[in-house]
């Protein structure tokens, strides 16, 4: 079924600037896409976006010493279009390229009637596109790694010595069942975008799940403002034909016929060529991303097992110092973290970062300190018991032996509390 109306001027403008702006911004989504599925194929997620959009650099920096003047400067700042110099100069310059972009459309194009059928075709892609960021960050959370638990360093840190973010990660990580619900959330609407008659569905669910991810980004400052906004922009654009009717029915409580236009190929070959990518594309898609969060999640876990708690039973350089909070030199806890990275943390309980090296063998542990190569202390160890580790070695200029006490990390409050449901 195809309309036969004709555009007017303002709907034809309007549609060459949204296909334009949105149709380039979804490089931005794809490189994401990209790094959700590639982690079935390399043992780990890295990926360098930043190479990518290096060769903008340039052309967005001439752009803002002249025009934006957002202070954006290549040398330092880091070619990526996220909430940063760069992603603002970027989506300014897009905006300005898509402007230009419209006009020589407009004059090259004027005597066309309509776009239903690119228009059609647009929002197809432009909704698979959605679909496939949102399963990956829904599967994020169903195999619950998006926010992980919070590390032992975390749960040490007391609540006003974290920032916004580092909050709201830790208070979703800790509840993981809660975490899994949201997932659960996103997968479900990305998968209704995948068939004409649930799109809708789709779109509604979607809509009220992005709608607190944008709220959460900005007023939890979490660095990904721009880019969940430019989700919602898809979503806004993909339901806008559908607004007029949804007032209708939530508003004024009226019966509304939904029409549904389609546009497809004649010739049998095609169309199922057609049907057999728009179904195998996203199936791959979401198969490599959910592989990846599988194996990601295992591999979480068994860092997780390397977490050590320890406390400092006795410090002694020289003779053993006392517990005083104005000790410069004693140690109050060390805290191993699940990647090769210690914390010391001195008896003002300020958390202080190492990168350790183990030689087994030997038996030490080399601490580095990666803003200053020339801080590097190795200790000796042994276990006396089984929960006790000794070490000796320099620190901060003079000879120490350090006995620490394990702590297990499973009995904090946070740690053992269930959910019940009968409180009293």
């Amino acid at each position: 079924m195809t309309p036969d109306t004709t555009w007017k001027v303002r709907q034809k403008i309007a549609f060459r600037f949204s296909f334009l702006f949105l149709g380039i911004s979804t490089i931005v989504p794809w490189h994401l896409i990209i790094y959700f599925a590639k982690s079935i194929f390399v043992k780990n997620r890295d990926y360098d976006f930043a190479h990518i959009y290096t060769f903008l650099s340039k052309p967005l920096y001439w752009l803002d010493k002249y025009i934006f003047h957002t202070g954006y400067d290549p040398k330092i700042h880091l070619a990526l279009p996220g909430d940063n110099r760069y992603g603002v100069v970027f989506y300014l310059a897009l905006f300005v390229v898509t402007i230009i972009g419209t006009i020589a459309w407009s004059i090259l194009d004027k005597n066309r009637s309509d776009y239903h059928k690119l228009s059609y075709w647009f929002n197809v892609y432009l909704r698979y596109v959605l679909a496939m960021v949102l399963f990956g960050y829904g599967m994020d959370k169903l195999i619950p790694i998006q926010m992980a638990y919070p590390s032992v360093v975390d749960l040490l840190t007391p609540l006003g010595e974290q920032n916004k973010f580092s909050v709201l990660w830790n208070f979703m990580g800790i509840s993981p069942g809660f975490q899994m619900f949201t997932g659960t959330c996103e997968i479900l609407g990305s998968l209704l975008l995948l068939s004409r008659r649930t799109t809708l569905a789709g779109y509604l669910l979607l809509l009220i799940v992005l709608i607190n991810v944008v709220a959460f980004n900005f007023f939890y400052n979490v660095p990904v403002k721009l880019f969940s906004s430019l989700l919602l922009v898809y979503l806004l654009y993909l339901i806008s034909p559908f607004f007029y009717l949804l007032t209708q029915i939530f508003f004024y409580k009226r019966s509304v016929l939904f029409t549904d236009h389609y546009y497809g190929f004649e010739a049998n070959r095609k169309r199922y060529a057609l049907l057999l990518i728009m179904i195998i594309f996203p199936f791959c898609v979401f198969l490599f991303t959910t592989i990846g969060d599988v194996r990601r999640y295992n591999k979480d876990l068994v860092n997780a097992k390397r977490e050590k708690l320890y406390e400092v039973v006795s410090f002694i350089s020289k003779d053993t110092l006392p517990p005083l909070i104005t000790d410069t030199i004693r140690w109050k806890r060390l805290l191993f973290a699940y990647t090769n990275s210690v914390v010391v943390c001195n008896m003002k309980d300020e958390k202080i970062w190492y990168t350790c090296d183990e030689d087994s063998v030997h038996k030490t542990f080399t601490l580095r300190d990666d803003g200053d190569t020339s801080a590097k202390f190795v200790f000796h160890y042994v276990y006396p018991t089984k929960d006790q580790l000794n070490l000796t070695g320099r620190w901060k200029g003079n000879d120490v032996t350090i006995l620490m006490k394990s702590m297990p990390i499973d009995s904090m409050a946070l740690k053992k509390e269930k959910i019940v449901l009968i409180q009293d």
